[in-house]
């Protein structure tokens, strides 16, 4: 890990697994005294390990909990998929799932016992619900998903201008309409739509600017049409229904970066599931204020005292 950044804020361990054509990089930090479980966490798209580690991660040893974080494929310090390093791009989620699948069986299971908590936000909320349907609930004995992306605003016209544009020979490498390389200047705090904490909001940029290999610019064609797949498996019968595990899904009434009302519709599908609403959290929910944080750690202490 790069010299530069905090001693404070470094794992316990840290390394790599290999998969196919991937490096893929994980963290541990190891609870403070007895573990009372092990929390492994997903993070968004545009996000990296580091971004946990400046609070989330002490917030879960405190709880005595052991953290395992990943990189996903194409992001942080795992490989990238394209020669462009800003260009978020993935060929299928099934991809990523087979790389959690991959980290849990050769590194978290080995080496933890029960119970286990699956930990998400975002874009690593639909992978996680995609590794439930697909793998199973066996090895955890609860699952949270913070802002899961089980949808997005304005579906029907993303999705056709995905379409259309993906038959154009090579366009799934294409950056996305209206995106580009990472630019701190196109983003400022003002018009930022993940949250209103000002300090939290810069975590990303202070990140970025200790290195530069965390950086990631918009996501390509190929990455949505991806999405749209994976939406796509998660809103068919019987896929949602299977999880059978304590589940809470949380929400922030002011998300405008995915579709809340999907996250309804998931509560729904899945017995006995929890919803956690925040009042005027943005997307972020993690980096909010902290009053907003707060109800989501009071929402994610009722579920783990049920099964740790």
């Amino acid at each position: 890990m790069n010299t530069t950044r905090p001693a404070s804020l470094l794992p316990d361990r840290e390394n790599y697994i290999d998969r196919a054509g991937a490096r893929l990089r994980y963290a541990v930090w190891k609870a403070r005294g007895t573990p009372r479980g092990t929390v492994v966490l997903v993070h968004g798209r545009g996000e990296f390990i580091e971004k946990y580690a400046m609070e989330v991660a002490g917030e879960l040893r405190g709880r005595g909990f052991t953290l395992y974080a990943i990189d996903i494929r194409g992001q942080g310090l795992s490989s990238r998929m394209l020669p462009d390093h800003d260009k978020g791009h993935i060929d299928d989620f099934s991809t990523y799932v087979a790389d959690l699948r991959a980290l849990l069986d050769t590194v978290v299971v080995p080496e933890t016992p029960h119970p286990r908590i699956l930990f998400s936000h975002s874009t690593g909320g639909n992978i996680a619900l995609r590794y439930l349907v697909s793998e199973g609930c066996r090895h955890f004995a609860a699952a949270i998903f913070c802002s899961p992306m089980t949808g997005l605003p304005k579906a029907g016209l993303i999705r056709a201008a995905a379409t259309i544009l993906g038959l154009i020979p090579g366009a799934d490498s294409w950056y996305a309409p209206g995106t580009g390389p990472y630019d701190p200047r196109k983003h400022p705090f003002t018009t930022n739509d993940v949250t209103h904490d000002p300090r939290r909001f810069d975590f990303t940029r202070q990140w970025f600017a200790a290195d530069l290999r965390l950086s990631l610019g918009g996501p390509t064609i190929g990455w949505l049409r991806a999405a749209f797949r994976s939406f796509d498996v998660l809103n068919a019968p019987d896929t949602l229904e299977g999880i059978a595990i304590p589940t809470l899904i949380v929400s922030g009434t002011e998300d405008t970066v995915v579709d809340t009302a999907t996250h309804l519709d998931a509560v729904s599908r899945i017995p006995g599931a929890e919803h956690a609403v925040v009042d005027g959290a943005r997307h972020e929910i993690l980096m909010e204020t902290d009053a907003r944080r707060a109800q989501f750690w009071a929402a994610f202490d009722r579920l783990a005292a049920r099964v740790c």
